[in-house]
């Protein structure tokens, strides 16, 4: 058992170096945005990339997960098989998605969602490159996490996130191009993440298509169409039962935004958007853990200890967001008035809201228990009811964020994202239980819970940068003591 942790955790651990690296690259655009941009147009650019966030969802059809699952690491040809018809098919619709996107731009502009004045039309048209660019790249990443190569996937992510940030820095804050250049370097990076791959996309044909000829090669050029055509069919029907599950689970990320838009104003989105950015590092925790944790339960489901491995896995995992929430919780009031390009590290217009992010973090860490739980459906192809799991988080989503914005402001909509991944998560946890029974060490991870929000309470209540510092120690020698972490 020990030495599969170990695996999962050097894999995690090349994930977490480029995912940390890349992610703080990207997080140094949020003080960047505050000193260059109005709280209107940060508010703005986060409407469109939530409209993003949804395309992407659409356009992957659930390939990625249902290539991840036919993928063969013992039959080659089979699994070049799968990557073919499911890249056909997620290119394919994002081809025609995004040609018809430009076409109603003036349109899409103008919709209550997004709100945008002047010259939207055109910033719309230049958003519907980034999803194609994305979903171009989706099905290629996801053959390298199956091939184990996690080096060369951290690589190629860093490269995209270093190109976006470098042409941040030159559209928004040297040639001013606001909007408009968050875009554009948007578009850029995504592209170049695409010619990264081109040499293993254009491929020699096969050795029959080689060798046939006339009628022949017609014949063999059907035969392989058909059985792309069928393979793609395969694929759909475990892919599609994931996108509800998957819009759901977007909806529960990002739709807070546009009720906001619709409640308040950009202004106030962008106050929002500011502030729940700066959860980042237990966000970063939980995106390196989940890439990691797929290929990882996938490839050990068989195993004669699965589910304890699978058990202690979960109580490791909520130490870990543990110690990260008290570090970031502490710490951040200090970070955000260290002097940065243009000003603050974070314009002090934006300081108000930073009561939401102890709030978003322990969101995070909900989200993160979904995604342990969510193996047990994946290993039994039981993904059909993710839907209803993530469903009910995004009706809850929606409805406290409308119920509580008003009474809280966007502490309300914080809150309203703790309520609906806590509500997918007891959905989720009692449909498991059900199809692939697991037992966990409830009492470690409920003490751990118990131990990180008394420690926060101690340094809320007296607060200085000393008991700051005491802070993880302090977690650390009461987990101790209360048995949840052994000295050994």
């Amino acid at each position: 058992m020990q030495s599969k942790i170990r695996s999962l955790a050097s894999d995690t651990l090349v994930y977490g170096v480029s995912t940390v690296v890349g992610r703080f690259l990207t997080f140094l655009l949020t003080p960047l945005y505050t000193n260059y941009l109005s709280a209107g147009e940060i508010g703005d650019v986060t409407a469109i990339f939530a409209m993003i966030a949804f395309v992407n969802i659409a356009y992957s059809l659930g390939l990625e997960p249902a290539f991840m699952r036919f993928w063969e690491r013992e039959d080659e040809q089979r699994s070049d098989q799968v990557f073919s018809a499911a890249y056909l098919g997620v290119a394919v619709l994002g081809l025609v998605v995004t040609g018809l996107t430009v076409l109603l731009a003036p349109y899409i502009a103008t919709s209550s969602v997004l709100q945008l004045d002047g010259q939207g039309a055109d910033v719309v048209r230049i958003a519907a490159f980034i999803p194609l660019f994305d979903a171009l790249v989706l099905i290629p990443f996801a053959r390298l996490r199956m091939q184990r190569k996690p080096r060369t996937f951290a690589l190629l992510r860093l490269l995209t996130i270093l190109v976006n940030v470098a042409l941040n820095i030159v559209f928004v804050v040297l040639w001013g191009w606001r909007v408009e250049g968050v875009l554009l370097a948007g578009v850029i990076s995504a592209a170049s993440t695409l010619v990264f791959f081109i040499p293993s996309l254009v491929r020699r044909p096969s050795s029959d298509v080689l060798h046939a000829e006339g009628h022949s090669l017609l014949a063999t050029r059907y035969s392989v169409l058909a059985t792309r055509y069928s393979l793609l069919k395969e694929l759909l029907r475990f892919g599609l039962p994931t996108v509800p599950a998957s819009f759901s689970s977007i909806m529960v990320q990002v739709v807070d935004r546009p009720i906001l838009l619709m409640m308040t104003s950009s202004a106030v989105v962008g106050l929002y958007q500011t502030n729940f950015r700066l959860a980042i590092p237990l966000m970063m925790f939980v995106t390196v853990f989940e890439y990691a944790w797929k290929p990882f339960y996938l490839s050990h489901r068989d195993d004669a200890d699965a589910k304890a491995i699978f058990s202690r896995v979960l109580t490791l995992f909520t130490i870990v967001c543990g110690a990260i929430f008290l570090i970031t919780a502490v710490f951040m009031p200090y970070i955000v008035q260290m002097p940065f390009i243009g000003g603050r590290f974070i314009n002090p217009i934006y300081w108000s809201g930073m009561s939401i992010i102890p709030i978003v973090m322990f969101a995070y860490f909900f989200n993160g228990v979904f995604i342990n739980l969510a193996a047990g459906l994946h290993i039994q192809k039981k993904t059909g009811w993710l839907p209803l799991a993530t469903g009910v988080a995004a009706v809850l989503n929606v409805v406290f964020t409308l119920v509580l914005v008003p009474v809280m402001d966007i502490e309300g909509a914080a809150w309203a994202k703790v309520i609906a991944y806590v509500g997918s998560v007891v959905v989720l946890w009692w449909y498991v239980q059900r199809v692939y029974p697991m037992t966990y060490d409830l009492r470690r991870i409920i003490t751990t819970l118990f131990v990180c929000a008394a420690v926060y309470a101690a340094v809320v209540q007296l607060p200085s940068i000393y008991t700051a510092v005491l802070a993880l120690p302090a977690y650390v020698v009461l987990l101790l003591a209360t048995g949840v972490l052994e000295r050994s």
